[in-house]
């Protein structure tokens, strides 16, 4: 019985601390990528300008879920480790989900 209760707990826990993490890298990355210049946006052309927008933000996601991936990982018991691996592919996805929202 306590083992499934401290799963429940792993798992509560992992789902507060992923959709935390989440919410922190995509408001930090959206006010800090997103913005333009209002006269850029009255030129157009704004395919290269996006193209170079989304590719930063990928890669300082993907920098940060790693980092934190290898964070947690290392202060987890052994046990645990595998729902740490579920939160890192569960943001996987997520990263398409925030390109959209970020973007459209």
């Amino acid at each position: 019985m306590q083992k499934k209760e401290s799963a429940a707990l792993a798992v509560f826990v992992g789902a507060v601390v992923f959709l935390a993490l989440e919410v922190m890298v995509y408001y930090g990355l959206v006010t800090w990528l997103v913005p333009t210049d209002p006269e850029v946006e009255e030129q157009g052309g704004s395919i290269v300008r996006n193209w170079n927008k989304v590719i930063t933000f990928i890669l300082l996601y993907m920098g940060i879920v790693v980092g934190a991936l290898l964070l947690a990982s290392s202060q987890v018991p052994r046990h645990y480790r595998r729902h740490v691996l579920f939160w890192f592919y569960l943001s996987l996805p997520t990263l398409l989900v925030l390109l959209v929202l970020a973007f459209s």
